[in-house]
């Protein structure tokens, strides 16, 4: 219905709009949905309601003519967010996060430290973003915590180091989809193609090193100033009865990290039948691996709390790690009924996309700087209205080769723009799920998360966009590099020197005179 008109873009725009004005997720999600069932439903006020609760139920199950079908994937992931939650619960009742704490100190004794952590910790997590995004935090939380660092800047690095390096990473689940959508438009050469394309994802690469650079220079941009450990709520009235150790925290997270990484490989082996690592990471079943995997090391770490926690605390433990993630799970089941109705029913990522074809067919502009260009913005818009970059993936990468083809532009680079501009909307983008994920992971709230790292992504992002311009007109990514570069060092220098630790010198010494 709306494919060819801009009203299809009303939608994402009012939610996003809403969620800068009311700092409320789960209100603007919810109005969202609304506002798209009465566009759709306008003559029938009673089928604007069984639209909406149809959405948001089929999060969960769909019917079909052979009956009710439970959407186990989602079902998985809910089930791994609860778990994860009385994990974390239990690994800081029977101490051992505390004692990881006392031990950490005397060799991370620095904020930066604990960040450097927080960021090597995400650049080697790197098989899927689910997993990154919810891991990493579990890892960082007590260390960055007992250093002083926020929650936001912890989202912000775990966020910076689970998609961007997802994508640099052929071997892994968005490698693996990113061939499977190759091959569909290619039928060859798909893996060769990817592995091209990374030299030439300039936002990947300058998301990284945003995150290096702001950790290394400390610095805090005003609404990262502005906001630090918003809606973060510790439970501590339950304690360990007897002197715990550090293995009742490593043992658990390396069990985690173990289980579903071998889960993962496990169920893309049963699903392709070839030992393969990009076919078996092509067909993994992410979420029964998440849930599974996190069920034996919640099973371990019972028992080896049994010593440590008084029998009758478990029930409290239960329920406050259960609640410690409904909020979290809340915002997800709408972020994921409205990603559908954004890209399939108002058809917002094919008006875009159509939109950017037409304008590069007809534009007199020179085709090597605006496809290039275009496809980088177009797929970062597309992500972020609809909140995932896989979705944009299989939108763009079709009309963007096709249009490279044409008109003898470099295939590769126009490729690395198109996945370079979908991380960066699903980075952005409120209601992106591993924007949620990495506040989640995080224990921020996801609407603090989202307005503290959109400066710096934003800011990288506008570098990205003239790296791909300047490697277009000259044909040399080298040359892209180059000019990016020296404006990210430039750039992020005069952040240090107004937001950065330079400032804060600044500030003390002028304190003292």
């Amino acid at each position: 219905m709306y494919a060819h008109s801009a009203l299809s873009l009303l939608v994402p725009l009012v939610t996003i709009a809403l969620v800068f004005l009311t700092r409320r997720v789960v209100l603007s999600l919810l109005l969202g949905i609304v506002l798209a069932s009465i566009m759709l439903h306008y003559q029938n006020p009673l089928e604007v309601f069984v639209y909406a609760y149809k959405h948001i139920a089929s999060v969960f199950y769909t019917y079909q003519d052979d009956g009710l079908i439970i959407n186990a994937q989602s079902l998985y992931v809910f089930g791994f967010l609860f778990i994860l939650g009385i994990l974390t619960r239990l690994m800081s009742y029977s101490g051992g996060i505390s004692a990881f704490v006392l031990w950490a100190r005397k060799r991370v004794k620095t904020q930066k430290g604990s960040e450097f952590f927080a960021f090597i910790a995400g650049i080697v997590v790197f098989v899927d973003d689910y997993f990154n995004a919810l891991t990493v935090g579990q890892m960082s939380k007590s260390l960055n915590d007992a250093n002083h660092s926020t929650r936001e800047r912890l989202a912000y690095i775990i966020d910076s180091t689970s998609a961007p390096i997802c994508i640099l990473m052929p071997i892994s689940s968005w490698g693996a989809y990113i061939i499977m959508q190759l091959n569909t438009t290619f039928q060859s050469d798909s893996f060769v193609l990817l592995f091209s394309s990374i030299w030439g994802n300039y936002y990947a690469w300058f998301a990284l090193l945003a995150v290096f650079l702001t950790i290394i220079w400390q610095i805090n941009l005003p609404a990262m100033r502005k906001n630090q450990n918003v809606d973060v709520v510790e439970n501590t009235s339950i304690t360990a009865h007897t002197e715990s150790s550090i293995w009742l925290l490593i043992i658990p997270i390396f069990t985690l990290l173990g289980f579903v990484a071998g889960l993962i490989f496990y169920t893309g082996y049963q699903a392709s039948g070839e030992a393969n690592l990009i076919s078996m990471l092509g067909n993994t079943d992410t979420g029964f691996s998440l849930f599974f995997g996190g069920l034996g090391a919640l099973v371990l770490s019972l028992f080896l709390s049994l010593p440590h926690i008084a029998p009758p605390n478990y029930i409290p433990i239960l329920k406050t790690g259960i609640a410690s993630m409904l909020p979290a799970c809340l915002i997800l089941i709408l972020a994921w009924a409205i990603g559908p109705i954004i890209k399939d029913d108002l058809s917002t990522g094919v008006y875009l996309a159509n939109l950017s074809k037409e304008f590069l067919e007809s534009s007199a502009l020179n085709p090597h700087i605006a496809i290039v260009v275009v496809s980088f913005a177009i797929s970062g818009f597309i992500a972020f209205c609809t909140g995932t970059s896989w979705a944009t993936f299989a939108i763009m990468i079709p009309i963007a080769s096709s249009l490279a083809q044409a008109n003898g532009v470099d295939l590769v680079l126009v490729l690395s723009a198109v996945l370079s501009g979908a991380v960066y909307g699903d980075h952005a983008s409120p209601i992106s799920d591993t924007t949620i994920l990495s506040a989640t992971g995080a224990g921020c709230s996801v609407q603090s998360h989202f307005i503290t790292q959109l400066p710096y992504v934003s800011v990288v992002a506008l570098i990205a966009i003239v790296s791909f311009g300047v490697a277009g007109w000259l044909d040399s990514r080298i040359w892209g590099y180059v000019i990016g570069l020296t404006l990210m060092f430039g750039i992020f220098y005069v952040f240090r020197k107004y937001y950065g630790d330079m400032a804060l010198k600044s500030d003390i010494t002028n304190t003292h005179q």
